[in-house]
């Protein structure tokens, strides 16, 4: 599916509150609230958008979390596993497993799996999310300049709306205006 910049727009103001209405979200972007309905539904129906989520504090986030260094012989049935929030492939068989465990016992019963060689066990003391506009290859064009953007753009919030800017001296050059 070929996202345009409205698309690109509307996951990153998802992604930041997916709890705005079609309303809130049709201001910021100076859409009618009827395309913004119907861009979401169309991201929805193509497996853009699969679902929308609570992100918890990182205390909470946290509470109970270790990350494993792990082979697995069957990297398929690593889902089967109850406790595990998420994997990460770092190599051929290798992996870095997120798993939510709230007593020791449970923690031993993962690592006595015959499909899996557990190689380290680490606690995570604290987690923070770094939250990134998300940014394709797709062209877009610059609020200020119009120019095409083919890189990162910047994001820039102001008054209620999101603009896309091709460079930091058109960031400049627009918040003057």
């Amino acid at each position: 599916m070929d996202l345009d910049e409205y698309d690109i727009k509307i996951i990153n103001l998802l992604k930041e509150n997916s709890r705005l209405t079609f309303s809130e979200m049709s201001k910021l972007l100076n859409l009618s609230r009827q395309t913004v309905k119907a861009r979401i539904e169309k991201l929805e129906r193509n497996g853009v958008i699969r679902k929308y989520t609570v992100k918890l504090s990182p205390e909470l986030e946290s509470k109970g979390s270790v990350m494993i260094l792990a082979s697995a012989k069957d990297p398929g049935r690593i889902r089967e596993i109850e406790e595990v929030t998420e994997i990460n492939r770092i190599a051929g068989k290798k992996f870095l497993i997120r798993l939510r465990i709230d007593d020791l016992k449970k923690l031993t019963a993962v690592s006595e799996l015959d499909f899996l060689e557990v190689h380290e066990i680490i606690p995570i003391l604290e987690t923070e999310y770094v939250e990134k506009p998300l940014s394709f290859d797709v062209p877009f064009r610059c609020d200020y300049c119009g120019k095409d953007i083919r890189d990162s753009p910047l994001i820039y919030k102001h008054r209620n709306k999101v603009y896309v800017l091709c460079c930091e001296t058109c960031l400049r050059e627009f918040k003057t205006i």
